[in-house]
């Protein structure tokens, strides 16, 4: 039964990731690189993910003319603002969007080339893991920041990295708690090889368990001023 619920979410998440994307071509992100976050959240959000999409992550077609745009955009017709929560969970999951892309490359590198630290591979997997999701969340970061500002890139980079680490930090935390849990208690009679199903499904909670660790901690850098909400 446990089996036939990890293929049906898999599934499911890679499913309404492919929806996404394709509404995406009709509805683009006014961030450009919120288009790849939504795509991202949908491989572990699953139903979630589309329930999140659809209340406050679908941009309004761009129908008008460039000259009616830049008249409706003089009038004060800006987009609004997002509520404070949601503008925190878009925070999240940008961040979280970043770790969802380390980690599939992660997993199926290590998968076939072995990493091992201190004479364990599940701690050299971890270590490789956020080490990519560093690189990937700084770009991310990186990206909206040059998107939403014209500063330098030193001062961008730099401002990526204060406004990620702890954010990543967080959202790492509690996908490997978990993972331990999966490791050590739920799986640990039997391997759990990463080319499974179940091995994703558990892989979705724990991106799940990462967000709620994350949320608190982008309401906390978003409040301190290290990091803008979405």
């Amino acid at each position: 039964m446990l089996n036939l619920l990890a293929v049906f979410l898999v599934c499911s998440g890679i499913g309404i990731a492919v929806h996404i994307a394709i509404d995406l071509t009709h509805r683009p992100q006014s961030m450009k690189i919120m288009n790849a976050v939504w795509i991202l959240t949908a491989l572990w959000g699953s139903y979630l993910a589309l329930w999140a999409y659809n209340k406050f992550g679908k941009s309004v077609p761009m129908k008008m003319g460039e000259d009616e745009m830049k008249m409706d955009m003089s009038m004060g017709n800006m987009p609004m603002e997002y509520p404070h929560w949601q503008s925190v969970a878009l925070s999240a999951l940008h961040c979280g969007a970043g770790c969802t892309l380390a980690d599939i490359i992660g997993e199926w590198v290590t998968n076939y080339i072995p990493v091992t630290v201190a004479g364990s591979q599940l701690i050299g997997n971890w270590v490789f893991d956020f080490i990519l999701a560093l690189i990937i969340g700084v770009y991310f970061q990186f990206y909206a920041i040059r998107e939403m500002e014209r500063i330098s890139v030193g001062n961008a980079l730099s401002r990526a990295f204060k406004a990620d680490f702890f954010s990543l930090l967080s959202w790492q935390i509690g996908m490997y708690g978990w993972m331990a849990i999966v490791y050590f208690i739920l799986f640990v009679n039997e391997p759990l090889p990463k080319d499974t199903w179940m091995f994703w499904f558990m892989m979705q909670l724990a991106m799940l368990v990462g967000f709620f660790c994350a949320y608190p901690m982008n309401a906390l850098l978003i409040k301190l001023g290290v990091k803008k909400g979405m």
